[in-house]
């Protein structure tokens, strides 16, 4: 049902409470003569509010707008209008709910609405997490993490509006077709620069994967999702005032949030994390990017999760540079690990000037044997056209000085006189008429 419906049946609803209860189906015929599910739908609500007591019909509503709005489908909110924006399409879904394309009505612009699923408005602890996720990425500004734009309650859906990033997901981008050296490296070292930022602002993602990662047609990165993110350190607003989502954005350890396979050791120890927890995260997305398959693999959750404590990755071969960087990176022992987004992109830095270096090396080297080959080509050319017009000339020669000339469809020869004026006998047809009439 949409937010639009439901305001319909309240405010009918509310009528019908007003007017005498035999003239109520007179009231139903009248305004649900075409639809016949809105009228079930007041009948129930009519039905329940006469067998409770006096005042229980707002708890009723309540609990009816809820149900309402559990998880609509996305053919139910098309078209339809949740605060100023409209929906237009759906995007996907996510862990606590459904992402829309929308568009803002006050200032004429794309945006992703995503909403909170209707089964969790009741969960305190989620609508928390929600809020949550606008409050970390709105503390943020840089240009690799998704900008927030607004968060809303219309009645009880919950809404975030962020920009809207055309793309494709990192996991989109992986499946599609290998991705190169440098285009992996690229990626991972704008992912490790947003990180960064985070880290240096005490927000931890602790959800880093390819599917909470766009890329841009251009190639710019975007980090998303900051729904399980945890602040290692307060937050103020200018002034020296506490931000006051603070309390609401911490999780106790114990608690396990994040996807598993992409998890640390620490987290899915349900250790205290900090920052290194993305880092090795975005390893376990570095090493995906360049061997198409994730570090460590297992037929279950349960083989994953072990694999990540006690194994180690196979090798990659791209070159031993690029390996050592994603194995410093996934070290089970977070002392032994990149200690800084900051620095990890640093590596990651050093390491695509080099392959970008090695490439245009390349390049130049294919380019000289191009220019050898166009060079002789050239040569041989002006070698043949020399020897043509070598040939030529002696033709010439050869003519001036009294050579033949055959022209076969005359079956005649011509005498061409030399320097001495001594012409060659005139033979063939021609020759014999012309010493006839002489």
């Amino acid at each position: 049902m949409t937010p639009d419906r439901w305001k319909r049946i309240d405010q009918l609803l509310d009528a019908l409470l007003q007017i005498d209860p035999g003239e109520r189906p007179g009231f139903l015929d009248r305004t649900c003569a075409d639809d016949d599910s809105l009228r079930r739908e007041l009948e129930s609500l009519l039905s329940a509010h006469g067998e409770s007591e006096g005042g229980f019909i707002d708890t009723l509503r309540a609990d009816a707008a809820a149900e309402f709005f559990a998880d609509p489908g996305p053919e139910q909110l098309l078209g339809s209008s949740i605060s100023h924006y409209r929906v237009l399409s759906s995007l996907g879904a996510g862990g606590m709910g459904e992402v829309y394309l929308a568009s803002d009505t006050r200032l004429g612009r794309p945006v992703a609405l995503k909403l909170l699923a209707g089964h969790f408005t009741r969960d305190e602890g989620r609508v928390k997490r929600f809020r949550q996720e606008a409050s970390a990425a709105s503390a943020l500004n840089h240009p690799g993490i998704l900008t927030v734009y607004e968060i809303g309650q219309q009645e009880n859906l919950h809404f975030i509006a962020t920009e809207y990033v055309e793309g494709e997901t990192l996991r989109e981008r992986i499946q599609r077709s290998p991705m190169s050296l440098i285009a992996a490296l690229d990626a991972a070292c704008q992912i490790a620069g947003a990180l960064a930022t985070a880290h240096a602002a005490g927000i931890v993602h602790r959800d880093i994967k390819p599917e909470n990662i766009m890329v841009r047609p251009d190639g710019l990165v975007k980090v998303l999702d900051f729904g399980v993110a945890k602040l290692t350190q307060t937050r103020r607003f200018p002034g020296g005032t506490p931000a006051p989502s603070d309390a609401s954005v911490r999780t106790d350890t114990g608690a396990i949030l994040g996807t598993v396979q992409y998890m640390s050791p620490e987290q899915l120890r349900a250790l205290e994390v900090d920052p290194r927890t993305d880092i090795f995260s975005l390893g376990i997305v570095l090493y995906e990017m360049i061997a198409g398959t994730r570090p460590f693999p297992g037929n279950t959750p349960t083989d994953e999760m072990v694999a990540i404590l006690e194994k180690d990755p196979m090798p990659l071969e791209a070159t031993p540079a690029l390996d050592r960087i994603v194995r410093k990176a996934l070290t089970k022992d977070r002392e032994q690990r990149y200690q800084t987004a900051a620095e990890l992109q640093t590596d990651l830095k050093s390491l695509m000037r080099q392959a970008e270096g090695d490439a245009e090396q390349l390049l130049a080297v294919v380019s000289d044997a191009t220019r050898t080959v166009n060079t002789r080509f050239v040569t041989y050319l002006t070698v043949g056209v020399y020897v043509a017009i070598t040939i030529a000339s002696t033709t010439d020669e050869m003519l001036l000085k009294g050579s033949l000339v055959s022209l076969p469809l005359l079956n005649t020869q011509i005498p061409i006189s030399g320097r001495g004026g001594a012409s060659s006998a005139c033979r063939g047809p021609t020759c014999r008429a012309r010493r006839r009439g002489a």
